[in-house]
C-alpha cells in the first residue's frame, strides 16, 4: 500500500511525519511521492500562524476529490491544527477517517490499529503498489542523509502570541538513552546529521537524571559512532547557559549555527509577549556564544506589529538587527491566534503598518545575510552533500548553515567535501571543490 505524505509546519511537524510514517511502514505501508497513486494520505497540519492552518484545511478539503476515486483509500489528519480543531475537522470534512492531535501523536500507532481494524485497507493485490516490492525507505526528507530526532514535546512556557502549549500540552522529555537508540539507528541508516527537536530544546531535563541537562546530551550524542554532524533546534535565550555554550565549543560535531528566535528587539513588547529575557540578556548570550565558538552564524525570528507596537519598539528590532549581526531572520506579520492571551489584546497595529514594518525588517535582515554571504567568498568551507540537483549540480550545506551548490561531478550524495566558496547570494553560495 503506497502512503502520500504532506507536512505543513516546523521541523517539529515533519519529524512526527517521519515518526508516524515508520508506524506505518511497519504496518505494510510503503512511501510514494505520486499523491494520485497513492491508497493513503497522511497530513501533519499547523497552527503557529493563520495562513500555515488555512493551507492545511484547504488542502484537506481538496483530498474529498482525491478519496472519492475510491473510498477505501485512507486520510489521516494530524498535528497541531488537528489539536485544536479536531471537531471542527471531523464535522466539516466527513471524508477524513483519523484525526490525531499533537498531543496524542505518541498514541499514534494505537489509534491507527483501531482504524486499520474498523476500515481494513487495500491488500497487496488490490493495491497500486508497485514498489512493494522493493520498500523505499521512509526517512525524513528526500535522501535520508539529514534526520530528525525528537528529545522532547511540549512546552512549559507562556508566550502570549503562542498557541503550542495549548496545542502540545506541558514539556516532556524523553530518556536519554531511547534517544541515543534512536540516534544510532539513523546513523546506521545513513544519516549524516542529526538534528535534535524540541519546542524549547535546550530545556531537556530528564526526569531519571536530575544532574543531566542538555549540555550532557549533546555530549553523549557526539559519541554515537558514525555521526557528522550534530544541531539542535529551537532553543530558548534563556537555557544559553554557560554549561550550552562550552558543550558547543567543545564537541566538533555541533556545527557553527545556532538559530535563537528573539522576537522583538524591544523590552516592552519583549515583556508584552513574555519572553522572559531582555534585549540586553540576549545580547550578553550572543556574546557569550561568540567569544567561545568565534564565526558561529547567528539567526533568528522576528514578529512585527504585535500589539501595541510603537514605532520606537519597532526601531529597536531594526537596531537589533544591526547590533546581533543576524546571519538571516525570518519575519512575520503578528496574527492572533485563538486561545492565546495576545487574542485578547486589541490588534491595533492596522495591517498597511505591519506589512510596511515586516518588510523593513525583510529588508535589513537580507541586505546584512548578503554582507555575511560575500565575506565568504573565497573561503574554504566543510560541506555535507544533501541533495542532487541534475542539472544545477549538488546542493549542500556548511557547517554554518549556508546552503551551497556544487558542480554535478566529483561529488556523491552524503559525502562531506571541502569546497571553495566562489560566490555569493543572498540565500545560497556557489562553489568548487578544493
Amino acid at each position: 500500500m503506497k502512503l502520500f505524505t504532506k507536512t505543513f509546519g516546523c521541523q517539529m511537524n515533519f519529524a512526527d511525519s517521519d515518526e508516524m510514517g515508520r508506524a506505518l511502514k511497519s504496518r505494510g505501508f510503503f512511501a510514494t511521492e505520486d499523491q494520485d497513486g497513492a491508497d493513503a494520505v497522511l497530513v501533519n497540519t499547523c497552527t503557529v500562524r493563520e495562513l500555515a492552518e488555512h493551507k492545511a484545511m484547504s488542502y484537506i478539503g481538496r483530498l474529498e476529490e482525491w478519496k472519492s476515486v475510491n473510498p477505501r483509500r485512507l486520510v489521516m489528519v494530524t498535528g497541531c491544527a488537528a489539536e485544536r480543531t479536531k471537531e471542527t475537522i471531523q464535522r466539516r470534512f466527513p471524508h477524513v477517517d483519523l484525526v490525531v492531535g499533537a498531543i496524542d501523536i505518541e498514541h499514534f500507532p494505537v489509534r491507527l490499529d483501531d482504524l486499520l481494524a474498523a476500515k481494513p485497507p487495500l491488500s497487496a493485490e488490490e493495491s497500486s503498489a508497485d514498489e512493494r516490492l522493493v520498500p523505499p525507505p521512509m526517512a525524513l526528507g528526500k535522501s535520508g542523509v539529514i534526520q530528525y530526532v525528537t528529545i522532547m514535546r511540549g512546552c512549559n512556557y507562556a508566550c502570549t502570541y503562542c498557541i503550542v502549549p495549548a496545542v502540545r500540552g506541558p514539556e516532556i522529555y524523553r530518556p536519554s538513552g531511547e534517544i541515543m537508540v534512536d540516534i544510532a539507528a539513523r546513523v546506521a541508516e545513513g544519516a549524516k546529521e542529526i538534528w535534535l527537536l524540541g519546542q524549547t530544546v535546550n530545556s531537556y531535563r530528564p526526569a531519571d537524571r536530575p544532574d543531566y541537562d542538555f549540555s550532557n546530551l549533546l555530549r553523549e550524542a557526539a559519541a554515537v559512532p558514525g555521526l557528522g554532524r550534530l544541531r539542535f533546534t529551537s532553543p530558548h535565550p534563556h537555557y544559553l547557559t554557560d554549561k550550552l555554550v562550552a558543550a558547543m565549543r567543545d564537541v566538533p560535531q555541533v556545527c557553527e549555527h545556532l538559530h535563537l528566535p528573539v522576537q522583538s528587539g524591544s523590552d516592552v513588547m519583549l515583556k508584552k509577549m513574555r519572553r522572559n529575557y531582555t534585549r540586553a540578556s540576549y545580547l550578553e548570550g550572543l556574546k557569550r556564544l561568540r567569544a567561545a565558538v568565534p564565526g558561529i552564524a547567528i539567526t533568528t525570528d522576528l514578529i512585527a506589529g504585535f500589539p501595541g507596537e510603537t514605532d520606537a519598539d519597532h526601531a529597536a528590532t531594526l537596531s537589533l538587527i544591526k547590533e546581533a549581526g543576524f546571519a538571516s531572520a525570518y519575519c512575520f506579520k503578528y496574527s492572533p491566534r485563538p486561545g492565546t492571551p495576545a487574542a485578547a489584546m486589541i490588534d491595533d497595529v492596522p495591517q498597511a503598518v505591519k506589512e510596511a514594518r515586516v518588510n523593513e525588517l525583510l529588508e535589513l535582515s537580507d541586505n546584512q545575510g548578503r554582507d555575511h554571504a560575500a565575506a565568504l567568498i573565497g573561503t574554504e568551507q566543510e560541506v555535507l552533500v544533501e541533495e542532487n540537483k541534475g542539472e544545477l549540480g549538488w546542493r549542500g550545506k556548511t557547517r554554518g548553515a549556508w546552503q551551497i551548490r556544487l558542480p554535478a561531478e566529483g561529488v556523491t550524495l552524503g559525502q562531506t567535501v571541502r569546497a571553495r566558496v566562489t560566490s555569493a547570494y543572498s540565500r545560497e553560495l556557489r562553489g568548487e571543490l578544493v
